[in-house]
């Protein structure tokens, strides 16, 4: 009797034993079954990661970075809003980014994602309830369960914030892992920042540093140009050319910091008279040109005697200041060369100097 008990424990034992490694061996090859498919996620999702990177990269500039940015993480990942806010405060605040609409960019004002808590860590992950638990958030986002927030730059003074939101309420979960995420908060904020810099020694490259109007540097390459080709096709032009009257005498008597100031705050002056999108270009010492873009004759001929004008009333150390301009036209249907149109402004504003200075003389249309 005993050895049949025996015998009925063995074979228990031997059942159950078999039954334990059955089980451990289906819980493994699940839990080899469910790290292979998060590998294979991961693969995918560093392969895009990649495909973003390659083109952010490419971007020509930061509006253009932006938009690949926005475009590229809408449709690579799935995903029901991709926002910038950036503080306008920050550099990003210098940039020309105006090509994007309110949903895709938000300005905030500085300190202000300090103040809402954002700058302990780069990553936030947040289930969104029906109150909306995120301030920036807006009536046209009422439709997002769950919301990633990469605050952008050195935490110590960021710079902006990349908000991801989707419907799926477990996406961005607070429990999910953000290693992805940590690394993707790092490539936009550097190509961002590296785009700002290199947009900013291009402008360096261009830009008169006393006036902050270009340099023949930045002429040079469209001297040779149609006007079409520079500033669109069927677009009437007008050119100022201006010099200083009497300048190297003012020079002489006053020294080279009078100069320099002089210098700045006629560039001064005809900034205020001018457009933002016209563009200034110191030729030479004293010597200035402006093209006016999309602009007519007689319109051209307010503006230039209006910058005779405000110029006169320009007062450095007692020394009155005089302008001599030069104006010259090409219509619409007339596709000059950029340096034949300069030439013609710069031969009447000759002309205006010989007759006395502070004036404007108009270039006969056929040149």
């Amino acid at each position: 009797m005993s050895n049949i008990n025996d015998k009925n424990i063995k074979d228990d034992f031997t059942v159950r034993r078999t039954q334990k490694l059955l089980d451990e061996n289906r819980d493994l090859k699940q839990y080899v079954a469910e790290m292979m498919g998060r590998l294979q996620e991961n693969d995918v999702l560093f392969s895009k990661l990649f495909e973003l990177e390659s083109l952010v990269l490419a971007a020509t500039d930061s509006e253009d970075l932006c938009f690949t940015l926005l475009r590229s993480l809408r449709s690579s990942f799935d995903l029901d809003m991709v926002r910038l806010w950036f503080d306008r405060s920050s550099f990003m605040g210098q940039c020309h980014l105006s090509g994007l609409s309110e949903q895709d960019l938000v300005w905030v004002e500085k300190g202000e994602i300090e103040q809402i808590g954002l700058a302990s860590r780069h990553v936030w992950l947040l289930r969104l309830d029906n109150d909306r638990n995120f301030p920036w958030l807006e009536t046209r986002d009422s439709h997002l369960s769950s919301l990633a927030l990469l605050v952008l730059g050195d935490l110590s003074r960021p710079f902006g914030v990349l908000g991801l939101g989707s419907l799926d309420g477990g996406r961005f979960a607070p429990d999910q892992s953000d290693d992805f995420l940590q690394h993707l908060t790092q490539i936009v904020g550097l190509t961002l920042e590296n785009a700002i810099v290199r947009e900013r020694l291009a402008r360096l490259s261009v830009t008169d540093s006393l006036t902050g109007a270009h340099n023949r540097r930045f002429f040079q390459p469209h001297s040779h140009q149609p006007l079409s080709q520079w500033f669109g096709r069927d677009t009437q032009v007008v050119c100022i050319y201006f010099d200083i009257d009497d300048f190297k005498a003012v020079t002489d008597r006053l020294g080279s910091t009078a100069s320099d100031e002089l210098l700045m705050h006629v560039s001064q002056v005809v900034n205020q008279c001018v457009r933002e999108q016209d563009v200034m270009i110191r030729m030479g010492e004293q010597a200035f040109t402006v093209f006016l873009q999309g602009c007519a004759m007689d319109k051209g001929e307010e503006i230039a005697n209006r910058m005779v004008k405000e110029c006169a009333a320009i007062d450095i150390y007692d020394e009155r200041i005089g302008i001599s301009v030069g104006l010259a036209f090409s219509p619409a249907d007339v596709d000059k060369v950029v340096k034949v149109l300069v030439s013609e402004a710069d031969q009447a504003m000759y002309v205006a100097k010989a007759l006395g200075g502070s004036r404007v003389e108009v270039a006969p249309l056929d040149g």
